[in-house]
């Protein structure tokens, strides 16, 4: 399957890997605190939704967005910096849609805490194809927890 949509034998749409690559960034400046890159990567339509890492689920733009900044106001920089590592399991494309199951592991800085904690999500994103590039519409993440 292609990663580029076809319009008159031109390319419109941003290859899902170069997206994927700055989404990554993104993903390092929210385990920082910031969510200005990761908001810029998502569509802004009233379809998105997110169930994040602490278990609240929430519809539309304006609630995923007030999530988004919520979350990245959970952690904090430091003399060490938060980061991880997306291991990206399974991907795929298929028309105007993209998807990616991945494990984000690593550590950051949460407010009130002096010493970094682990970050260990399970993460399902999906992507639309939205002017000439992938927005993220949907996430689900929660906590990774080990095999009994």
């Amino acid at each position: 399957m292609s990663d580029e949509s076809k319009s008159g034998g031109e390319d419109v749409t941003e290859p899902f890997d170069q997206v994927l690559i700055r989404v990554l960034a993104a993903a390092q400046q929210f385990v920082r605190g910031n969510s200005t890159g990761i908001k810029e990567h998502w569509s802004h339509a009233d379809d998105v939704s997110i169930f994040g890492g602490g278990g609240r689920h929430v519809r539309g733009w304006q609630l995923v967005r007030q999530s988004l900044e919520g979350g990245a106001g959970l952690f904090r920089e430091g003399q060490v910096s938060g980061h991880v590592e997306v291991d990206i399991i399974a991907r795929g494309t298929s028309g105007d849609l993209s998807y990616t199951v991945a494990i984000e592991q690593g550590e950051a800085l949460m407010r009130g805490h002096e010493e970094p904690g682990p970050v260990m999500l399970r993460v399902t994103q999906i992507y639309r194809r939205e002017a000439g590039t992938w927005k993220i519409i949907h996430r689900h993440a929660d906590a990774l927890t080990a095999r009994a």
